[in-house]
C-alpha cells in the first residue's frame, strides 16, 4: 500500500477554492462559450462565496435579492415564501447539479452570466481585491450590455 504524506499535499482555503471555480467559470464562458460548465463552476463557487458572506454577518447575494422581493410583496399584500425564489433562482444551476426527473435542460450564455454575477457581488461583499479573470469579465458584461 502507497503512503500518502498528507503534509505534503496541497491545501485550499474554502474562498481560494471558489476564487479559482469562478475563474475557470470566467474563461470557460468567455474563452469557450461553454455555458454549461460555466454555470456549474460559478454556481458553486457562488454558494461557497455566499456561506462565506453569511457566516460573516451579511446577507449573500441571493438572500438579498429574495428579500427584496419578499419586502416587495409585502407591500402588495403578498406572503411570498423565500424557499420559492431561491429555486427559482438556481433552477439551472440544480438541474445541471441534480439528476431529479431527467428532463431536459435549457442552458444560456444569460444562466453563466447571472451565476458569474451573483458569485461576484458575494466575492465584494467580503471585500475581496477581484483579479484579472474578473475584471476582465466586468468589461465584457459592460460593453456586451
Amino acid at each position: 500500500m502507497k503512503h500518502i504524506d498528507l503534509d505534503a499535499l496541497p491545501w485550499f482555503s474554502k474562498q481560494q477554492i471558489a476564487e479559482h471555480q469562478l475563474d475557470r467559470a470566467i474563461r470557460l464562458l468567455l474563452d469557450e462559450g461553454d455555458a454549461i460548465s460555466a454555470v456549474t463552476l460559478a454556481g458553486a463557487a457562488e454558494e461557497i462565496l455566499g456561506e462565506l458572506v453569511r457566516l460573516a454577518g451579511a446577507k449573500h447575494a441571493v438572500g438579498s435579492f429574495v428579500g427584496e422581493c419578499l419586502e416587495a410583496g409585502k407591500r402588495i399584500g403578498e406572503k411570498w415564501k423565500y424557499k420559492e425564489f431561491a429555486d427559482m433562482l438556481n433552477l439551472t444551476r440544480n438541474a445541471l447539479k441534480h439528476y431529479d426527473d431527467g428532463a431536459d435542460v435549457s442552458v444560456t450564455e444569460d444562466d453563466a452570466c447571472e451565476m458569474i454575477d451573483r458569485a461576484i457581488e458575494n466575492l465584494d461583499k467580503l471585500e475581496v481585491t477581484t483579479g484579472d479573470q474578473v475584471n476582465r469579465y466586468t468589461n465584457w458584461r459592460h460593453s456586451s450590455c
